[in-house]
This record gives C-alpha cells, structure tokens and sequence, in this order.
C-alpha cells in the first residue's frame, strides 16, 4: 500500500526538476503588458519618404474644405501629426492655406494601438475651435493620418481622456474615426507646393 505515496513523491521531483511553477499554466495578459507590447511591436514602423497634411482653404463662392499639401518627413505618427500642427509655411499661407486647429493645440503622444489603429492624445486647447471649425480640424488630423500606408481607424483623446467627435454631418460618435466620416470635406490635391522638409527626416 505504499506504492502511491511513492508515486506522488517521484512525480514531485519530477516537476521540481523541470522548473515548474505556478506562472507556467496559461495567464491573462495585463492590458499594461499587451499596450507594451503593441509599442514594441510597432516602434519602427516609421518610413522616411513624402508624405501629405491636410489643410483647409475657402474657394470663390466662400466654401471652405480640406486640400493636402506634401511633407518630407518621417511617415510615423507622431511626426506626422508634429507636421499638422505646425500649420502652414509661409508662403502655403499667402496661397490661402490655413489650419482650422487651434494654434496652442499641443500633440501629448500618436501611437499605434494596431496595425491599422492609430491613438492621438491632444490638449484641451482644441476646443478653441468650435462648430464647423471643430469638425474641419478633426478631419484634418484623421484624413492627414490616414495618409500613412495602413492607417484606416483614428482614435482621438483630450488630455488622456475619451471624448465623443463630431462627424461631417454633425453627429457625435466615441468609436475611431476613419475617412468616411467626412464624406466630401476635402477635394483632389492641389499642384504641389515644395515639399517642406521635416526635422527628424532622414535624407
């Protein structure tokens, strides 16, 4: 009748010598975990090649909308975004270009959360802009985005906290942004206008 006891003893070493813990079995991965390792995983996605903002103009009859303009930059999001809210060279301004984002907008981070998912967290100074102003400047940081290969869905935070945006037809909506939320707000892009070279692009 000991042979049992004997048993459980031996497969005791057993385990012990394979170094088997409790950790081994299967586990939840922390969200803090899976958001580093989203981080990692796309910390050199980043290109160096032209890339486009958007800005907004108001054409003969007083309409307002979005055109794109070329950048050579670093084609990641936190240095495309740095490019938008740089705004308009000078000579871009003389053209009739603006930005319809407040000028003390400050970008807090722009990461990838997914392939095609970009996270942008901004100041509270955007809500400077208000009505149609509020809705040209979100489009202009979606559809600016949306220029970087892969990137279709834009989730945009004030101050690291959700916030429901304003699509092109008025309606408010607390999931990710994409292009289709503003049918019709921007045309087909002007000629170009020199490429502005971005500091931080490589050659």
């Amino acid at each position: 009748m000991r042979s049992a006891p004997l048993t459980l003893a031996i497969g005791s070493l057993v385990l012990i010598g394979c170094g088997l813990n409790p950790d081994s079995a299967p586990r939840p991965i922390p969200d803090v975990e899976q958001r580093a390792l989203v981080d990692i995983e796309f910390a050199d996605v980043g290109t160096t090649g032209s890339g486009r903002i958007y800005l907004e103009r108001t054409d003969e009859t007083g309409r307002s909308f979005l055109t794109s303009v070329r950048r050579e930059l670093s084609l990641d999001p936190q240095t495309v975004m740095t490019a938008l809210l740089t705004g308009p060279t000078e000579a871009e301004q003389q053209e009739g270009l603006r930005t319809a984002v407040p000028r003390d907008t400050t970008l807090l981070s722009a990461r990838y959360v997914a392939t095609d998912l970009v996270k942008v967290d901004v100041s509270s100074e955007i809500f400077q802009a208000t009505g149609d102003d509020l809705v040209a400047a979100v489009a202009q940081i979606v559809l600016t985005l949306a220029e970087i290969d892969g990137v279709e869905r834009v989730s945009l935070a004030v101050d690291g906290a959700s916030v429901d945006w304003p699509r092109g037809d008025g309606s408010l909506t607390s999931e990710p942004l994409t292009i289709y939320d503003y049918p019709g707000r921007a045309v087909s892009s002007q000629p170009d206008y020199p490429a502005i070279v971005v500091a931080g692009a490589q050659p």
